[in-house]
């Protein structure tokens, strides 16, 4: 689930992506996110795309890290919000 509108730190935001248990550790997330990032890319003035997950979860930071998205240090509450700029 993404949104076609830019907000927050002027970027399109993914909100969630969510696998099946029996399918996670696959690289199906991975996947999805390269092919939403793809999408969203096409999208008007699309220079960066934002994800938001809680510090304490090391499979999205792992998943979101080998993707190229960067924490700058933006938080919005409990979660971190980490940037891949688009070029």
């Amino acid at each position: 689930m993404f949104n076609t509108v830019k907000e927050e730190l002027e970027g399109y935001w993914i909100y969630r992506i969510m696998i099946d248990k029996n399918y996670q550790g696959k690289g199906i997330a991975k996947l999805a996110v390269q092919l939403l990032i793809s999408r969203i890319a096409e999208l008007p003035d699309a220079n960066k795309v934002i994800v938001g997950y809680h510090p304490d979860n090391q499979a999205a930071h792992h998943l979101y890290t080998s993707i190229g998205f960067v924490d700058n240090g933006d938080r919005f509450g409990k979660e971190m919000a980490v940037i891949k700029n688009l070029e």
